[in-house]
């Protein structure tokens, strides 16, 4: 029989595959895998860098000081299903069930727990997961497994180290069902099972609810030493409330704190520095509070803590320093905030602040007293060469006083029998309105002789100097007793400004008394002159 001839148009199709074949078939023997080895292996390295930075960052987290119970639970879930999954009896679908829940169990863990960044209800899904994978599996596995009823007991301390709260036990009792139903166990043994799982996850919340305690006893008395050795090397009370308000707020996160210096000039606290006030709060510039007569007595009152809204009570914890106040640590927060354990140790962290106050007083003290003994040094040497002249030695360190202590009046005052002379420097204020003498009873002379120490007041016409120093616009003093051969009297400095005298002025001002006693009693003993003249005495 003939084969019929191929009409073009299928001679030209069978041409096209030919040729098709042909580039396949070249492209197949022409191709050959390219493999760098070292690209290979950079990029594997590379991906378990990432991978090992990522568990790094992830491993905290997991392994915290509940992680033995999650770890129990992963051996249990994955030994019984292994023992199901290997058993032959079992049929094949409860098989393929049980080890597709324990590796969606572990892919879903795993995801979750690796991811940096923050997951919303993350330890809500993971606790889902853990009673979900144990129902699962315990419902398939009991009929044919019969230890797999350990995975309730290791799921009930794995939610009760997870939650630590008695309102969990619940959670217990539905996880307990499955078991049970498929089981077809005894009411009698689902009675023992039940009480099994609600006595071990109390036991479990008891223990990790006493271990949180304690180790948050440690990380405070771990935050209150470190708090302790910062204040010990502060040479400030700048560095000093910057170290409070740093440290003391761990010791209750939840609370807000301030810490208050008192005013010296009166009995008022100012707020020095603060920290865990809400945003744009700040407490109020002064705050008088009312204290208990014994120091260092802790108050609580109810409300926010001055000038805020933070909290709804206040607890305020005097600081003392040799028995005298010198501070205040207000903490504001909810009643249930202050328990013992805290009360103690915001008591104990306003007795070192009251402490340091104190040593930080007497440094500055030591370091105001040398400061005054150089420039008390340093104005009686201005007044050496006038000895003899006591108005003259006046003039002399007047002008030096008026700018280191915007003082524009210097004079002395002697005691004679029961009056009292005056002795007035050149161009001071006093000289055209001092008269020549005064009657001692009721002067700021009297007064400072009588207490032996340095006095300092303003001027408010009640004292006898007061009727000359008022009309040459003097509106504070201070006094110094001046012991010169025999003859007492004082030293004393006045100011227009209404700004009284600080401690460390007053201090200047008795060092250069005596100094001025020592350097007029090498000259002559100092006498009053009988004239009439109200310019001042010349001895």
């Amino acid at each position: 029989m003939d084969a019929a001839p191929l009409s073009q148009v299928e001679l030209a199709r069978l041409k096209a595959k030919q040729r098709a074949g042909a580039a396949i078939q070249s492209v197949t023997t022409e191709w050959r895998p390219s493999i760098n080895p070292r690209e290979a292996i950079r990029s594997t390295r590379a991906a378990l860098a990432v991978e090992v930075r990522t568990w790094q960052a992830a491993l905290p987290t997991l392994l915290r000081n509940d992680f033995a119970f999650t770890l129990a639970l992963w051996v249990a879930v994955f030994s019984v299903a292994a023992s199901v999954v290997a058993a032959p009896g079992v049929p094949l679908s409860i098989r393929y069930a049980a080890g597709l829940a324990a590796v969606a169990y572990l892919y879903l863990y795993v995801e979750l727990t690796r991811r940096a960044r923050p997951i919303r209800g993350r330890a809500i899904l993971l606790g889902i997961a853990d009673l979900a994978v144990v129902a699962a599996i315990g419902a398939l596995s009991v009929p044919y497994v019969p230890y797999a009823r350990v995975l309730l007991f290791f799921a009930a301390a794995r939610a009760a180290s997870r939650w630590r709260d008695a309102r969990i036990l619940p959670a217990g009792l539905l996880m307990l069902l499955p078991f049970e139903l498929s089981g077809h166990a005894l009411p009698l043994t689902m009675l023992f099972d039940a009480f099994l799982v609600l006595m071990t996850m109390v036991l479990v919340v008891h223990l990790m609810a006493g271990l949180e305690s304690a180790q948050q006893t440690v990380q405070r008395q771990s935050v209150l030493a470190t708090l302790i050795s910062a204040l010990a090397r502060v040479r400030d009370e700048d560095a000093l409330f910057a170290q409070l308000a740093s440290q003391a707020p761990a010791l209750t996160p939840t609370c807000a704190w301030a810490f208050w210096s008192m005013d010296p000039t009166g009995d008022e606290y100012r707020a020095v520095r603060w920290a865990g006030l809400p945003d744009g709060e700040m407490p109020g510039f002064s705050f008088s509070p009312t204290l208990t007569a014994e120091p260092g007595q802790p108050v609580l009152i109810q409300g926010p803590l001055p000038g805020t809204t933070a909290g709804t009570c206040t607890l305020i914890q005097p600081t003392t320093g040799d028995g005298e106040p010198n501070g205040l640590i207000t903490v504001a927060g909810h009643t249930g905030d202050f328990d013992p354990t805290v009360r103690a140790l915001i008591r104990s962290v306003g007795e070192e602040m009251g402490a340091t106050l104190l040593r930080l007083q007497t440094l500055d003290d030591q370091r105001q007293r040398t400061e005054a003994m150089e420039q008390a040094n340093r104005l009686a040497g201005l007044a050496a060469q006038h000895a003899l002249d006591q108005p003259a030695a006046l003039a002399a360190i007047r002008p030096a006083l008026a700018s280191l202590l915007r003082s524009e009046s210097l004079h002395l005052e002697w005691v004679q029998g029961d009056r009292v002379t005056l002795v007035v420097g050149g161009n001071d204020p006093l000289e055209p309105h001092a008269p020549r003498w005064l009657s001692l009873a009721g002067t700021r002379t009297a007064e400072a002789l009588l207490q032996g120490r340095a006095l300092r007041e303003p001027l408010t016409g009640r004292r006898p100097e007061d009727l000359f120093g008022v009309p040459a616009g003097l509106r504070q003093i201070a006094v110094a007793p001046l012991h010169s051969a025999g003859v007492d009297g004082t030293l004393q400095l006045g100011r227009r400004l209404p700004r009284p005298y600080a401690a460390g002025e007053l201090l200047l001002l008795q060092l250069l008394a005596e100094r001025l006693g020592l350097l007029f009693a090498a000259g002559r003993t100092p006498a009053p002159v009988a004239d009439h003249d109200t310019q001042g005495v010349r001895p």
